[in-house]
Formats: C-alpha cells, sequence, structure tokens
C-alpha cells in the first residue's frame, strides 16, 4: 500500500505548494519558487515517513499532523497514518489522536479556502473551473463540513478494514475450533465403537474363559491318582486364567489405548522370557536364543509389538506344527533395530507350497505399520521360516510421538 501512498501524497503536497506559491506570489509563477520547493521537500519527507506507519504509529500521526500546523502543506499524510493507527488500536489514544488531525486538517483546508480562485485555492475547484473566476473565501462551517468529511471517510475505512481483518481472524478461530470440535467427535465416534466392541468381547470370550477354567478345575480335582491327567488339567487351568487376564488388559488397551496405566500392564521385550516359559510349559520342544541390550531405551509401541509378533509366532508355529520342535532368536539392540526369527519343520502332510492366514498377515500389517521388514518362506529342506526386522525407535522420540 505505501507504493499508492506515497505518489498520492506527492500529488497533494504539489497541489498544496503550488496554490501556496500563487497565494504568497499575488499571482501564477512560471516557476516554483525557493520557498515552495523548501516545503515541498518537508512534504516529500512526510509521505516518505509513512512507510514506518506500523513501526512508530502514534508518533507518525502526531508528526504528521504537526506538519500542516507549520507548513501550507496539505493534511493527507496525517489521515493516512490516522487511518493505519485506527486499523490497528481503537481506544482513549486514538480518540486523542483523531482530534489532532481534525485539528491539522482544519487548518489546512482553512488556508487553502483563502485562495479566491480556483489557481490559489485547491478547494475553490468544488464550484467552479474557470480559470479567470473569483470567490469569495470559504465560510468557517464550510471548511468544518469538509474536513468532517474527510475525516469520517478516513475513520469510517480504517475502522471497515479494521471490521474485516477481525472478522477474518474470527473465522480463522472459527475454524481451528471446528477442526479441534470435530476430532472430538471422532474420537467420541471411535471411543463409543470400542467401547462396544470392548464389551462384546468380555461377554463372549470372558464368559467362555472362566468356564473352561471351571471345568479344568473340577478335572484336576477330579482326577484322583491320574497325575498326568492332573498335571494336564492343572496347567490348562494356569493358562485359562492367563487368558483372562490378557484378555482384560487387551480389552483396557482398546478402551483406553493412551492410558500410561494401562500401557504399563500390556507385556514387553522385557517378558519374553516369561513367554518362552508358558510355551515350553505347553510341552513345546523349543530352542530359544534372546538377546536384548538396551531395552530402556526402546520406545513402547516397538517392544509390545514385538512381543506380540513373537507370541503370534509361536502359537501359529503349535497350531501348524504340532510336536514338531522349534526355534525361536529374538536380538534387540540399538545398533541393529529389533529381530525376531522363528523356524519349524513341516510337518510330513504339509505342502510346500503356502498361503498365509489371517495371523501372519496380521502380523505383516503390524510389521509394516512399524516401518519393519516381514519375509516368510519354505526353505529346500521343508523348514518354515518367519524372520522379523523392526527399526528400533528411542523412547519420547518424535516418531513415537506420532504413532
Amino acid at each position: 500500500m505505501w507504493l499508492v501512498y506515497f505518489p498520492l501524497c506527492l500529488f497533494t503536497s504539489v497541489l498544496a505548494i503550488s496554490t501556496f506559491d500563487v497565494r504568497h506570489n499575488g499571482r501564477p509563477m512560471p516557476t516554483a519558487s525557493n520557498l515552495a520547493m523548501g516545503v515541498w521537500l518537508v512534504g516529500l519527507l512526510a509521505a516518505a515517513a509513512l512507510h514506518w506507519r506500523r513501526r512508530w504509529p502514534e508518533a507518525l500521526v502526531v508528526a504528521t499532523s504537526l506538519v500542516p500546523l507549520i507548513f501550507p502543506l496539505d493534511p493527507v499524510p496525517s489521515l493516512i497514518a490516522l487511518g493505519s493507527l485506527l486499523v490497528r488500536r481503537v481506544d482513549r489514544v486514538a480518540g486523542v489522536l483523531i482530534g489532532l488531525v481534525t485539528v491539522s486538517t482544519y487548518v489546512a483546508i482553512w488556508r487553502d479556502s483563502r485562495g479566491t480562485s480556483i489557481q490559489d485555492s485547491f478547494f475553490q475547484t468544488l464550484w467552479s473551473s474557470d480559470t479567470g473566476a473569483r470567490f469569495e473565501p470559504l465560510s468557517w462551517w464550510v471548511v468544518a463540513l469538509i474536513t468532517a468529511g474527510l475525516v469520517v471517510v478516513c475513520v469510517g475505512l480504517a475502522l471497515l478494514i479494521r471490521f474485516r481483518q477481525g472478522f477474518t481472524q474470527a473465522s480463522a478461530r472459527v475454524e481451528d475450533q471446528q477442526v479441534v470440535v470435530d476430532a472430538l467427535s471422532d474420537e467420541v465416534g471411535r471411543q463409543a465403537e470400542r467401547e462396544r466392541i470392548a464389551q462384546e468381547v468380555h461377554d463372549a470370550l470372558g464368559h467362555r474363559l472362566s468356564l473352561l477354567s471351571l471345568h479344568a478345575g473340577a478335572l484336576e480335582v477330579n482326577a484322583g491318582e491320574d497325575q498326568r491327567v492332573a498335571d494336564a488339567a492343572k496347567l490348562l487351568r494356569v493358562n485359562a486364567q492367563q487368558s483372562m487376564v490378557d484378555l482384560r488388559s487387551l480389552l483396557a488397551v482398546l478402551r483406553q489405548p493412551d492410558s500410561p496405566d494401562v500401557a504399563a500392564v500390556v507385556p514387553t521385550l522385557a517378558d519374553i522370557a516369561s513367554l518362552v516359559d508358558d510355551t515350553v510349559s505347553t510341552g513345546v520342544n523349543l530352542v530359544s536364543t534372546v538377546q536384548i541390550d538396551g531395552l530402556g531405551g526402546l520406545a513402547e509401541t516397538t517392544s509390545r509389538s514385538a512381543y506380540r509378533i513373537t507370541q503370534e509366532l509361536l502359537t501359529n508355529a503349535r497350531k501348524h506344527a504340532p510336536g514338531i520342535g522349534v526355534r525361536v532368536l529374538v536380538r534387540a539392540a540399538p545398533e541393529s533395530g529389533v529381530q525376531i526369527e522363528v523356524a519349524n519343520h513341516l510337518p510330513a502332510e504339509a505342502a510346500l507350497e503356502f498361503r498365509p492366514g489371517s495371523g501372519l498377515d496380521g502380523i505383516r500389517h503390524r510389521v509394516q505399520a512399524l516401518d519393519g521388514d516381514f519375509r516368510c518362506f519354505v526353505d529346500q529342506r521343508r523348514v518354515f521360516r518367519v524372520a522379523v526386522r523392526l527399526p528400533w525407535v528411542p523412547e519420547g522420540s518424535v516418531r513415537e510421538e506420532r504413532r
């Protein structure tokens, strides 16, 4: 806007000094006098000063208002400075400055209106365009009306711009708040759906696991002297109870996924040893290698996912290759990331070609969500192998926070 204000102020200051020169010399001059050129330089400085109207708005209004009071120049720079000020603040100080600009504008118009022709008064052109016509100086009330009109237009435009800026900012805030409201609405909807699913799972699986634990306990009591049956029933009862504990923790995660108290009960890589012992207690011939370094610096999301992946792979091996030995390798270090490998021979009746089921597909998706690598294949010795590599994500990193 300064590129518009500066030429406008130059034009009005040229008009002001030209009419002043005619009034001062009593007749039109072929060239501007030295006095007029000096006054014009003052007007030029006032116009250039508008460049800093945002940095020092109050001081600039005062300075540009004093110029017409001292020199025979127009009030345009002071009106522009006042408008820029009112866009930013409307208070008691702004009211005082409006009064100062009004006085300055009245003085400048009164001085110009003392001319009796259009050659020595700009405002006489409002009545006629005849260069030879002579007029009486404008009355004080006409000068007051012109002054009021200029000040009202200046203040009105400034307040209009201020209102539009305020409306734009308010609209932006409303849009931001609407985004927050939409996000909260989506979260409430997801929470309600999670609650419904958790309740359904609890009612269905919880009831069946409770019955399983109850019947296993009864079988253990009634096994009599058959120690094998008693041990099998005890193992079944313990696993059923542990399944109930796991179910409760999973339902807590489903209901409150971001709760630190809930996350604390979800197993991580620190619980791999317990997972191996539980697997061995079910009768699986398991050879395990677990090497974990710097676990405290690993993100909880990666650690929990690694545990669940290992758990699912061992469950998959027991399900599809019962009675066959399983080898599991778990390595975790900041330099190499998290590596999980599980291998077992295929049953004699199993085909070499296989189609991954829902368990392996779930593992694949979990690994991909963590930007890891997943491979599963059957080698030439009919050994089914699954290899997973997860990147090491430090605890509290930006990447972890985004998940």
